[in-house]
């Protein structure tokens, strides 16, 4: 097994992923103190069209409950956007496996996570 190298010096590194994080606490805090009472019934354009969800439905609902500290809740809502926001900060300062930067293997995953997370938000609206 291989150690994870930084694409940038350390320090230089663990100063972009600190200033990431930062970012996003402040607007998963700001999210979640927003209450907009005239925001339409879902932001999903996909989900208004056809009342299917995809596979990023509940992102904004998962990082309200983040930014109220509802873990759990946030998981329930969208394991996906969960996953997403805790991959961000390390995005382009952290270098991926070597196994994951291969077209074969990264493709097929991005794919099979998509699938997967359509068929928890099917589930999670009773559409299945």
């Amino acid at each position: 097994m291989t150690a994870i190298r930084p694409l940038r010096a350390p320090s230089r590194a663990a100063a972009t992923v600190a200033l990431r994080l930062a970012g996003l606490v402040v607007a998963a805090t700001l999210l979640a103190a927003v209450h907009l009472p005239w925001r339409p019934r879902t932001l999903c354009l996909f989900r208004e069209v056809t009342g299917i969800p995809c596979p990023f439905c509940g992102g904004t609902t998962a990082m309200v409950r983040l930014g109220h500290g509802d873990v759990p809740g946030s998981l329930a809502a969208s394991p996906l956007a969960v996953a997403m926001v805790a991959y961000w900060p390390m995005l382009g300062v952290v270098r991926p496996p070597v196994w994951l930067r291969a077209r074969r293997v990264r493709w097929p995953l991005i794919g099979a996570i998509l699938v997967g997370s359509e068929i928890f938000q099917l589930a999670r609206f009773h559409v299945l």
